[in-house]
């Protein structure tokens, strides 16, 4: 047995079930829920300084960023995958190998979007929803804020490793770290300098070298149990296979979404202009602030799915996803209520002066989370079934909401009820999508002997 696997401890043993989760999901949720309110403060700081055309440039954006985050998760959360069943497997120095592989991956492809990003800028904006009004505002943001995308690429991607070698308050830390410099830099920037959006997007930029250096310090000091190291960076090609194979799902996820972001901004725009855009946008950013920490708790449970997958301890992963879906469902059902009853309060802070502004957004507000209650059940069974390795069952899962049901929703339903249907073909899209989950789910669970919430008598 190498030097490796007698001295690194194992981070998913020795704890109760319930307390695992909540040590790998709160860094998580905290942090997911910090950078889902820099998204919103931040969109406050441009709205009461350039207004709803802010707004919306910011929001035309967004696809960009899905982009982005598509190709780190698709290395960053399939290297992590594999470098845990590594682990359950005890194979540690195979484990370490996928670690640098990961690593130098994220640098490739990050860096070939950045590029590609910048050869494109304009006609890329245009694909994405922005008229000859919104333009300049986006292509100043954007010229400024990619590099910014490019450091996020590679720090998200590798804090997940970070994260499931059992520092998950480190993890966190990254996050925070970043939002909280971000924070600070938004309203110097914007105000202060007078530099409006551009000032936005180099706050972001400040906030992600920030978190980008704090994961390199974690990954290369003496105190990390797994370490990056030179000799692990030759890219083996069945590591790299493996990883696309586990990410892709995740990767389908967000490409979904940026495709599915860019038909809805020029459906918006279509039906509502730009104005429409901006109250998508607010709605957006606050439905993030509950659907991350969601996010967080089933990133949390991922590698505990993972690991007790590898090793055969079928149950105890059914039990995991489980709680994590009754933890979600919490929370998406407490948000529900607060974005409910308080819509247009919410709407006002982006911009108290636009009354048009504060009616369509806290419109859309109530709108589109009609079901966010039932979320998380869609989610997790697809963040289940990527991580016991069924990576179709999370593809279908995946693409169902974004492809399948909302692109062809946000295209028919306007056909009758106009604005309106592009604001409700999301709400449709979940519900169809999460019966789906529901479905797929019971399958599994009947060759368990479990039903979804309860034990079988």
């Amino acid at each position: 047995m190498s030097a490796v696997a007698t001295t690194l401890k194992n981070p998913f043993k020795d704890k109760k079930l319930s307390k695992l989760l909540f040590k790998f999901s709160a860094p998580a949720v905290a942090g997911m829920f910090v950078n889902a309110l820099f998204n919103i403060i931040s969109r406050i700081y441009v709205g009461q300084d350039v207004g709803a055309i802010g707004i919306a440039a910011i929001t035309v954006i967004f696809p960009i960023g899905l982009l982005y985050m598509g190709f780190s998760a698709l290395i960053g959360i399939g290297s992590n995958a594999l470098f845990s069943i590594r682990l359950g497997e005890k194979r540690h120095e195979e484990a370490l190998r996928v670690l640098g592989n990961g690593f130098i991956l994220l640098i490739i492809v990050a860096g070939m979007v950045t590029t590609f990003s910048y050869l494109f800028l304009d006609p890329l904006l245009h694909f994405c929803g922005a008229d000859d009004d919104i333009l300049p505002y986006s292509h100043l943001y954007a010229t400024w804020v990619f590099p910014g995308y490019f450091l996020f690429a590679i720090g998200a991607g590798m804090n997940h490793f970070i994260r499931s070698s059992g520092r998950p308050k480190t993890a966190m830390a990254t996050q925070f770290i970043g939002a909280f410099v971000n924070l600070i830099a938004a309203p110097l920037f914007i105000f202060k300098f007078g530099w409006g959006i551009k000032g936005a997007a180099l706050a972001t930029v400040c906030g992600q070298a920030i978190s980008f250096s704090w994961v390199m310090y974690c990954l290369t000091g003496h105190r990390s149990q797994y370490r990056l190291m030179w000799h692990n960076f030759k890219l083996r090609l069945q590591i790299v296979l493996d990883v696309v194979a586990i990410g892709f799902s995740q990767f389908a996820f967000q490409m979904a979404s940026g495709v599915l972001n860019v038909i809805l901004n020029h459906a918006l725009l279509r039906y509502g202009g730009s104005l429409a855009i901006s109250a998508m946008g607010v709605a957006l950013s606050i439905n993030t602030i509950v659907i991350m920490p969601t996010m967080g708790i089933s990133q949390g449970a991922q590698p505990l799915i993972v690991y007790n997958h590898g090793a055969r301890k079928y149950k105890t992963s059914i039990q995991t996803l489980k709680m994590a879906l009754r933890w979600g469902m919490s929370v998406t059902t407490v948000g529900f209520i607060i974005l409910e009853l308080f819509a247009r309060p919410i709407a006002t802070i982006f911009n108290g002066q636009d009354q048009a502004l504060i009616d369509m957004a806290s419109r859309v507000i109530r709108l589109v989370n009609i079901l966010l209650p039932i979320v998380p059940l869609q989610m997790m069974a697809t963040t289940f079934f990527q991580a016991i390795n069924q990576p179709l069952k999370a593809a279908l899962l995946s693409l169902s909401r974004q492809i399948l049901l909302v692109i062809p929703l946000v295209l028919i339903l306007p056909l009758f009820w106009k604005l309106d249907g592009v604001f409700l073909a999301p709400v449709v899209a979940d519900g169809v999508s999460t019966l789906l989950a529901v479905y797929l789910l019971k399958r599994f669970f009947n060759k368990h002997g479990l039903t979804l919430f309860f034990k079988k008598k």
